[in-house]
């Protein structure tokens, strides 16, 4: 049963590099502006309002502003902008790879608890 979940976890993240449009930023490698446990749980909220939005269990005729309102939220309840996070992202991609793979790993950890406790 985590095999399915996996699959749909390594999707979903391929989906949101995938469709966010090309920042512009003045530094190539980013800033580190979001601290490292806070990126961590921006990333498994954003995750998880990705699997909602592409579910489609919010159904609107304007899916675009529900979608960029609950990505807002996310920001917003950390107390960052969409720039810092991007911001943030850059930064390990390009200096701490390896720690970037390691919050993913922990992002996906917590997927298979949450999964775990769904079907008990």
């Amino acid at each position: 049963m985590k095999k399915p979940l996996t699959i749909i976890v390594i999707f979903i993240i391929t989906m949101f590099f995938a469709c966010m449009p090309e920042p512009k930023y003045e530094e190539d490698s980013g800033k580190n502006v979001v601290p490292q446990d806070t990126l961590e749980l921006m990333i498994y909220d954003i995750h998880l309002a990705d699997a909602i939005i592409t579910s489609k269990i919010l159904k609107t005729k304007d899916n675009s502003v529900v979608d960029s309102l609950i990505y807002q939220s996310i920001y917003d309840k950390y107390n960052f902008s969409r720039v810092d996070f991007d911001q943030t992202l850059l930064y390990y991609t390009h200096n701490h790879l390896d720690t970037l793979n390691a919050i993913y790993d922990r992002v996906i950890s917590k997927f298979h608890i949450a999964e775990g406790e769904i079907y008990k």
